[in-house]
């Protein structure tokens, strides 16, 4: 197996294992068969994730992405390609969670929950910041 295309096993395994549905539970094969809107075979998506198919089409990695909803260029395989992309994309879906839970309490609890957050933010810096004192 080629390190390309183990590239584009692991990667598309990643988003197996990493993107959820709205209730945290993992996406079946057949469902993502189904949302590519029959791009995907049964067979193919297994031999894509074994790394027994090589050099898939432009529209199966397109479907693909669409289906996980990350950048195509999520599955190139050179070396410049950033690793953060899945990670941003899956902060920017739990975000989006957050602020639609958000929306589904009072005025007060919200400001509670940014005071929480501040809280959060001044006494467990994120990586490279030093905590205020």
């Amino acid at each position: 197996m080629t390190d390309t295309l183990k590239d584009f096993t692991d990667k598309l395994n990643m988003l197996f294992e990493k993107k959820t549905k709205t209730d945290g539970s993992k996406y079946s094969q057949e469902e993502v068969i189904k949302g590519t809107q029959g791009v995907l075979t049964r067979a193919y998506l297994w031999k894509l994730r074994t790394g027994r198919a090589k050099n898939p089409g432009f529209t199966i990695v397109q479907a693909l992405a669409d289906f996980f909803e990350v950048d195509i260029n999520y599955f190139r395989t050179d070396e410049s390609q950033p690793e953060e992309i899945v990670a941003k994309s899956m902060r920017d879906e739990l975000l989006e969670e957050m602020s639609l839970r958000a929306s589904m309490f009072s005025e007060e609890t919200i400001r509670t929950m940014i005071g929480m957050m501040e809280y959060v933010e001044k006494n467990y810096p994120s990586k490279g910041e030093s905590k205020e004192t």
